[in-house]
Order: C-alpha cells, then sequence, then structure tokens
C-alpha cells in the first residue's frame, strides 16, 4: 500500500468529520475515533499492470453508545466509493466492504470494525 493510498484515506476520513490516524491513536482520546490498519493482497500481475489490491481496517473505539459508531459505519459507507488521481500520476480507488462488531470483554468500551478495499494503479 502506497503512503499515497494512506494519505487518501486520512484525507476521506477529515472530509466526513470522523476521527482518525493511521496505526495508533497518539492524541488526546475524543468521545469516538479510529485506528487503520492493513493488508496487502498478494498480486500475481502487479509487474505487468501495476496494480495491487489491500484491504484496509478501521477500528472504531468509544466509551459512548455503540449506535455512535453505527452512525459512523454508515456516514463511511455512503461517503464511498471514491477515487483520485495522484500527482505523480498513480491512482487510488476506495470502496466500503464490510463491518462488525466487535467484543471488547469490557461493558463500557465498544468497538467496531470497519473493512475496506483499496485498488491502486501506478504508471511503470
Amino acid at each position: 500500500m502506497s503512503i499515497a493510498a494512506i494519505n487518501y484515506i486520512s484525507d476521506i476520513m477529515k472530509s466526513i468529520g470522523i476521527p482518525y490516524q493511521f496505526g495508533e491513536w497518539t492524541d488526546e482520546v475524543p468521545d469516538r475515533y479510529y485506528v487503520g490498519e492493513y493488508q496487502e493482497i498478494p498480486s500475481p500481475t502487479k509487474e505487468e499492470d501495476g496494480g495491487q489490491e489491500t484491504s484496509f481496517i478501521l477500528n472504531g473505539w468509544t466509551r459512548k453508545s455503540c449506535m455512535i459508531l453505527e452512525q459512523d459505519k454508515e456516514t463511511i459507507e455512503h461517503s464511498l466509493p471514491k477515487s483520485r488521481m495522484n500527482p505523480d500520476g498513480s491512482c487510488v480507488a476506495v470502496f466500503y466492504d464490510s463491518a462488525f462488531p466487535v467484543p471488547t470483554g469490557d461493558g463500557e468500551l465498544k468497538r467496531i470494525q470497519i473493512n475496506l478495499s483499496i485498488k491502486e494503479w501506478k504508471v511503470k
């Protein structure tokens, strides 16, 4: 996954007003927040066509109502798909895939996992 794609996810989350950071949350903890991580999917044709697919996971956390996380899920789902061409000529597209609540073992802490699909193309 390219840095341009990681930055694009951040731009999307900022544009829809959802607190987000990549990798780990390092600021003061707000009412709810999301942390992103990814897993690249092997591409046997990457060298030929410049394509790369990635599963991107948004982990959402709150100590308020789980409905806040469900509302965020709907906001994210309705704001996608989105795509853009980067200054270097590469392209990135972001798609909503799926989501599910995740038990935390803490009665006050709520969590949701939102799965996105990222497709990138690089000009060689």
